[in-house]
């Protein structure tokens, strides 16, 4: 950076040329006004709808056999360091059925009960001088109202109320002694998951209960993979939020500046839409960093000349997006950004191209490498037949990695890629990233020199609709114009 220049000596200012107090009431209210729309809300909050749960929990339900129970348990709460935890989130498959996001929660669900009490809740009781600290719980008391159930225990009554055995008859009453079908999920609570194990093998030692535990959440990823409305709605808003940030992040750019200004550019509007978090940890690569995939120090300082590959998606109601730009630091791509750029847009494009319902998730992988290994062969940087590099997946070498993955309450969310040993057919309402890469680090050994440290990826997340695709995240520059006018705008 160049040294500072010599402040210029103080001269008194005239009374003519002091501000009045007009002028200065007039420059306090455009500051405010400034202010306030560098702070203004975009995007007003969403608010889940209780009944898209409840379809949730009937669908679940009744994809089970009859006499089932299922027994989902919300995530513990984890240390970040000393006394103080991370910011709680809830088990997804957990969150997906119930909506809650209270830890230390057990919900049982059944299909056909003789109570007809289908939907159970075992909650934190009340404790005024935690809650003076944490904000009100509803208890069990409350726990119905709030949350949907048919009735609500304290979280220490669910072992009795699972198994309670009578030493008089001999026989074990209660949920697990009703049930032929154990569906379980224990959220990653350890502990839980613990007595929980002593409690069934209690039944299980007397012959009573269901014979063995079957995994919940084989039932629940399926259902994720095909979104409801409810789930759009905040999906989009996901994309939303997070494309108007990587407008910003492009005007933050430039040499000088440091890879986490450029994050804190997107990460800072996504905070102030109402994103409790990031999907995933923000990646801010800039020169040599833009060619590691899942760089997230961010702690380099960017230099003109070089390509900032920014990935960073918000989480908007537990809803992940992925979204990927590539921009020059300097407002115009060298010669040889431009050509790598070319090919991974057009691979990206050809690939979105594609997308109906119909079409087996393969193709869109198919399609990105073809036109990718099609765009190496033409700079030289790949030879051979493109027949056989595909084959072989010679073009790895380049872009090391897929190009689409399933979005939703995971940023790389749940569900099988094949069903019976072929690629999954898509159908409306699914929820991907297509997302294609080339990647050039310093030293590739045979490469000139002029194409190293060179990194371009292209990604966004597709909602298939019923006739074809709409692109939720294309609100952010993706075509090199657009891209450079929006880095130059500071």
């Amino acid at each position: 950076m160049a040294p500072p220049r010599k402040a210029a000596a103080a001269r008194p200012v005239s009374r003519s040329q002091r501000p009045t107090g007009v002028e200065v009431g007039l420059v306090a209210l455009l500051f405010l006004a400034v202010s306030l729309a560098a702070f203004a809300l975009d995007f007003p909050p969403l608010i889940p709808a209780p009944e898209a749960f409840r379809a949730r929990r009937e669908r679940f339900l009744a994809k089970l056999p009859p006499h089932s129970i299922a027994i989902l348990r919300s995530a513990p709460e984890r240390l970040m360091s000393n006394d103080t935890d991370y910011l709680y989130r809830p088990d997804s498959d957990f969150y997906y059925l119930t909506g809650i996001e209270e830890p230390d929660t057990t919900a049982v669900l059944r299909n056909d009960p003789a109570d007809g009490k289908r939907y159970l809740l075992f909650v934190r009781p009340r404790d005024p001088r935690r809650e003076s600290y944490e904000g009100s719980r509803p208890g069990p008391q409350g726990a119905p109202a709030q949350y949907g159930s048919d009735a609500a225990f304290a979280d220490s009554e669910l072992a009795n109320r699972l198994a309670s055995w009578d030493p008089v008859s001999y026989r074990f009453s209660g949920y697990l002694a009703e049930a032929e079908r154990l569906y379980l999920w224990d959220g990653n609570d350890g502990a839980w998951a613990e007595k929980f194990r002593k409690t069934y093998q209690g039944v299980r030692d007397r012959d009573a209960g269901p014979a063995e535990a079957v995994d919940a959440r084989d039932v629940i990823h399926e259902m994720r993979v095909v979104k409801d409305e409810e789930e759009i709605r905040f999906l989009r808003r996901a994309a939303q939020v997070s494309a108007r940030g990587h407008v910003l992040a492009m005007r933050a750019a430039a040499p000088g500046k440091w890879e986490f200004e450029v994050q804190q550019a997107l990460d800072g509007y996504c905070s102030a839409n109402g994103a409790r978090r990031m999907a995933y940890p923000s990646i801010v690569g800039s020169g040599p960093n833009s060619t590691f995939l899942h760089w997230d120090k961010n702690n380099r300082q960017i230099q003109a000349g070089d390509v900032i590959v920014n990935d960073s998606g918000a989480e908007y109601g537990y809803y992940a997006t992925d979204i990927t730009r590539t921009y020059p630091a300097s407002g115009h791509f060298s010669p040889e950004q431009r050509a790598i750029y070319e090919i991974v847009l057009d691979a990206q494009t050809q690939a979105m191209s594609l997308v109906k319902p119909g079409v087996r998730h393969e193709e869109i992988e198919q399609k990105s490498a073809r036109v990718q290994t099609d765009g190496l062969i033409h700079l030289g940087l790949l030879s051979g037949d493109v027949e056989r590099l595909l084959k072989e997946k010679t073009y790895r070498k380049f872009t090391l990695h897929g190009v689409s993955h399933w979005v939703g309450l995971d940023v790389h969310d749940k569900g099988k890629y094949e069903i019976a040993g072929a690629s999954r057919v898509l159908e409306a309402g699914m929820v991907f990233t297509i997302e294609p890469g080339i990647y050039i680090p310093a030293n590739t050994a045979g490469v000139d020199p002029k194409w190293w440290n060179i990194g371009v990826r292209i990604e966004d997340t597709i909602l298939v609709t019923k006739d074809a695709m709409e692109c939720l995240s294309c609100a952010a520059p993706r075509e090199i114009e657009e891209v450079e006018k929006t880095v130059g705008r500071k």
